[in-house]
């Protein structure tokens, strides 16, 4: 799989049409965002265990640049290099699920907020979001 490459053109037509459509969700958008990646964050340290505090502690949220006022990109990373350790077990350890289960939830939780924004805002919304 190196080296593949998905493009999808018109996208940012796509995006300019869409907030033509519905002014303000881009912002509304980026502040919801920035809030439940947050919150997400939260949620995966209360569900690390807390031997030392340093796994808790490694969980970080950030914002990345877009090159479009209409794509809005954030990351919650764990740097901690036992993480994977902890999230999936070893032969020694049970596994203890934190951050892919919040994750999961919180992509749900910002679907769910834009759908009910958009379906707000008068327009239809179909599709699988899974």
């Amino acid at each position: 799989m190196l080296g593949t490459k998905l493009m999808i053109a018109g996208v940012e037509r796509l995006l300019a049409e869409l907030e033509a459509l519905t002014p303000g969700l881009t912002a509304e958008a980026v502040t919801l965002q920035k809030s439940i990646a947050v919150e997400t964050a939260a949620a995966i340290r209360a569900a690390y265990p807390s031997a030392s505090g340093r796994l808790r502690a490694s969980v970080q949220v950030s914002r990345l640049d877009s090159n479009s006022p209409a794509r809005i990109f954030s990351t919650i990373t764990v740097t901690a290099p036992y993480a994977n350790y902890v999230e999936f077990g070893t032969a020694h350890t049970t596994p203890t699920p934190a951050f892919v289960p919040n994750m999961r939830i919180g992509r749900e939780r910002f679907a769910a907020a834009m759908i009910a924004r958009v379906k707000a805002r008068g327009l239809v919304v179909g599709g699988d979001l899974r």
